[in-house]
């Protein structure tokens, strides 16, 4: 029975909790294998909006998915499937997240961080008078500098403070907020940009 029993368990799907546990406790191949076939596209549409470029992309998500079964016995699985999928999600993409902003930082050291002067330092606060749809924002993302970009996603879309968002790039916290400035302000342009290319093309 027992035999069986295992042999069920191998031939049919896995699900999350037992793909995960089958991680940590096994640290079997079948494990990694499902987590990683399920959520490498998930892993690499969180990577893109850091990384534009392809090859390092790929390579942010594969160094990814080395942490996250380096640390997933830390994990803490929730008790309802539904939680446990949000949950692993949220904690997939932290560590996506991270692994990219350190290679833009490894990879340009120099670069990755823009001059800024003394004005644009006193001078934080633009409002978005116009309503971007979050696929323009996401298409227009792309155009952006990395610094502008990276704070950008880290702000408004993963929901970091200017505080935690220096600590992660090693920037004063009024710097961060004048990047996230220059980032709104040059989306709006390039919307704008954009729509009226859009426009004279249908008018």
């Amino acid at each position: 029975m027992k035999v069986v029993q295992q042999y069920w368990k191998k031939a049919r799907p896995l699900t999350l909790r037992e793909a995960l546990e089958d991680c940590v406790v096994d640290k079997s191949e079948r494990g990694k294998s499902f987590v990683y076939k399920k959520y490498y596209g998930y892993v690499m549409a969180v990577v893109l909006r850091y990384i534009t470029v392809e090859m390092e992309a790929e390579e942010a998500v594969n160094e990814s998915f080395v942490k996250v079964f380096r640390k997933i016995g830390s994990f803490e699985m929730h008790a309802e499937e539904d939680a446990l999928e949000k949950t692993f999600r949220s904690w997939l993409a932290r560590i996506a997240v991270n692994t990219s902003i350190d290679l833009l930082r490894t990879r340009k050291p120099t670069s990755f961080l823009e001059d800024t002067s003394d004005e644009e330092m006193k001078s934080h606060t633009v409002v978005m008078t116009d309503r971007l749809g979050v696929e323009d924002i996401m298409k227009l993302l792309t155009r952006l500098p990395d610094i502008q970009r990276s704070i950008f996603n880290l702000f408004e879309i993963e929901g970091y403070s200017h505080e935690e968002i220096g600590a992660m790039l090693h920037i004063p916290e009024s710097t961060s907020r004048t990047y996230l400035t220059r980032a709104k302000q040059r989306l709006r342009k390039l919307y704008m940009e954009e729509f009226s290319v859009s426009h004279n093309i249908h008018s």
